[in-house]
Formats: C-alpha cells, structure tokens, sequence
C-alpha cells in the first residue's frame, strides 16, 4: 500500500491539496511480473472529488537488470459518477527498466486511447536506492523504479516495490 499527500499548482489540478491511495496487487516469478494498483485520487477542498484512476503493468525480464512490458494507466473520473468512454483518460505504454550505474531508469513511451487522453506521451523515473546499514546494499535482481507509475496523476506518486 502506498499513500501520498501532495501540494500541486492550480496549472496542474483543481485543487491545492490532495491523497493518493495506491494498493499495490501483484504476482512475481523470476522471468515475468504482473501488477495492478487500483488508485484512489482524493482532492481536498472546494472543487474535491475523489477520482479513480487504475494502473496495471505486465514485464518480462530480459537480462539481470532488465526488464520490457506494457504498462496501462486510466482515470474513470469521480467514483459514483463516471465519465462516457471518450472523457475518460486511457494510456498504453511500453515500457523497459534497466540500470544506469547506480540508478534504476524506468522509462516508457505512451499513446493515448481515448479522446481526453493525451495523444502521445514520454516518461521517465530516475532512482536511487540509498544504502541501508546491514541491508544488502547493490545486490537487486530487480530495478527499484519499476511497477506502475501514472503520468496522468494529480500528484507525482511512483510505485516502490519491495
């Protein structure tokens, strides 16, 4: 489970404040991953709703540290009342992880499926795990950045696999 709190500009969402609460559903094996957050955005204040707004990812590992896949991201709009298909946001993107030294790159071109979504779409997350005291300091078969990551976000919330 993963929550964020953020404080966005009225250029980038209706209202200043709000909640993402991100559960983090998924299956792992040494060679394929599946994964689905079934997001809840909240907006506090005046022109607040609470929107939902799923992701899913599936990815193939193709070398140690690298992995290829689509990731899929949508916003419905407002729990109880959802937008016709065409005003709704829907976006497939492929998507490869690989590391980059000591950051983990996620990086994914997208394509809008519907009219409210954004025709074309580039992302990209840099990470850095930072060193933990008696942990397993650079020993991953995984990149940390990878999972579903929503572009299309109110707030800049990222999927943190363990």
């Amino acid at each position: 489970m993963n929550f964020e709190l953020s404080n966005s500009t009225p250029k980038f969402s209706q209202t200043r404040f709000g909640l993402e609460i991100r559960p983090i559903i998924g299956i792992r094996n040494s060679d394929y991953e599946f994964i689905f957050n079934p997001i809840v955005d909240i907006g506090f204040g005046k022109h607040g709703e609470a929107d939902f707004a799923p992701a899913a990812r599936f990815a193939r590992k193709i070398d140690t540290d690298l992995f290829v896949g689509l990731e899929y991201y949508a916003d419905f709009g407002e729990i109880g009342h959802f937008g016709k298909l065409s005003d709704q946001q829907h976006t497939l993107f492929a998507v490869t992880d690989f590391k980059l030294g000591v950051f983990s790159v996620n990086f994914g071109l997208g394509y809008g499926l519907t009219p409210a979504s954004d025709r074309f779409v580039v992302k990209t997350i840099v990470g850095y795990a930072f060193p933990v005291p008696g942990g397993n300091s650079g020993s991953s078969d995984r990149p940390t950045t990878s999972g579903p990551v929503n572009p299309m976000s109110r707030s800049t919330a990222r999927f943190v696999q363990q």
